[in-house]
């Protein structure tokens, strides 16, 4: 198997209308703007790509979130995830160890996972953890910080997200 780790906010959904509530922890307010967030343009195809093969790979969110709040997330838009790992499942990003435990969950090891993010953290995570880790430019609230963070490889657009690793 190989498996694919995303970061939620910011790369694959756009939360930004519930920063302000997330910042306040008021989560029954970010709960009810959850139908406000938006599927970043081509991430239904790479969900459609995902499902299509998904007799050989498995997918895991990895967020600084709750794991309570990613899950409405990941239901609401019916994101194609087998593991989901937050805020109070492991050490918080930049530490490696919630890709650790979302490999061990999903039975993969660094060298056949990869891992996407918009934040300078989610690239210091995969990278401690060993895994490829691409910089997703599209949510990024902190590109410049994101390009210095040694990523494996950086993408402009979902579309730009490849299962050609699969092989």
């Amino acid at each position: 198997m190989k498996g694919i780790i995303f970061d939620l906010d910011l790369t694959l959904v756009d939360s930004t209308i519930a920063e302000e509530a997330r910042s306040r922890r008021d989560w029954q307010r970010v709960y009810s703007l959850i139908p406000q967030f938006k599927l970043y343009p081509g991430m239904e195809d790479v969900f459609r790509r995902i499902r299509m093969n998904r007799h050989r790979l498995v997918v895991a969110i990895v967020s600084t979130a709750p794991s309570a709040y990613v899950g409405r997330v990941v239901n609401y838009f019916n994101i194609p995830v087998d593991t989901i790992i937050g805020y109070h499942d492991a050490a918080r990003k930049p530490s490696p160890a919630g890709m650790i435990m979302a490999m061990q969950k999903m039975g993969t090891t660094p060298g056949d996972t990869i891992s996407y993010g918009d934040r300078a953290i989610d690239i210091q995570a995969s990278n401690a953890a060993g895994i490829k880790s691409v910089a997703c430019m599209w949510g990024s609230k902190e590109q410049s910080l994101l390009l210095s963070s040694h990523p494996s490889l950086i993408i402009y657009s979902p579309s730009e997200i490849s299962l050609d690793f699969l092989r």
